[in-house]
């Protein structure tokens, strides 16, 4: 599930969430993060809304405001990551998923990539050394 395959994300359920269109027909949910008192997304279950179509079917949908996803994006992140070679040895993975099991945050090169650990705000660097990857200061 999420939870395994990215513990470093929170996620809570608040089963009081009762806001939804007219149409919604189901279950409703909304998205926040935080520092950000507005939901991201809103969305929900919606039953026979394709019926002024011709067509009567179930679904489940979501909107989202743009402008609020870009302006979150703006936000300056964290310097405190590991930057990681392009490199595709079972090793370097799993020192990868360990590290991010354990909240860090590891950016992997991705082949032909022309930037660098500083453009993603990168303080420290994976290294093989000794026969095994380890965290190294940036040169």
């Amino acid at each position: 599930g999420v939870a395994a395959e990215h513990p470093e994300v929170s996620i809570y359920f608040d089963l009081a969430e009762l806001r939804g269109y007219q149409y919604h027909t189901g279950m409703v949910f909304a998205a926040y993060v935080p520092g950000y008192g507005q939901a991201l997304a809103k969305g929900g279950r919606y039953d026979d809304t394709g019926r002024a179509f011709g067509r009567a079917r179930p679904a489940t949908g979501f909107s989202m405001d743009l402008k609020q996803l870009a302006t979150l994006a703006e936000r300056e992140p964290p310097v405190n990551g590991i930057w990681a070679p392009d490199d595709d040895s079972a090793a370097l993975t799993e020192t990868i998923n360990h590290l991010r099991a354990q909240g860090e945050r590891v950016i992997q090169a991705l082949p032909g990539q022309h930037t660098g650990p500083g453009a993603h705000r990168c303080d420290r660097q994976l290294a093989f050394e000794a026969g095994e990857w380890r965290i190294a200061p940036l040169n």
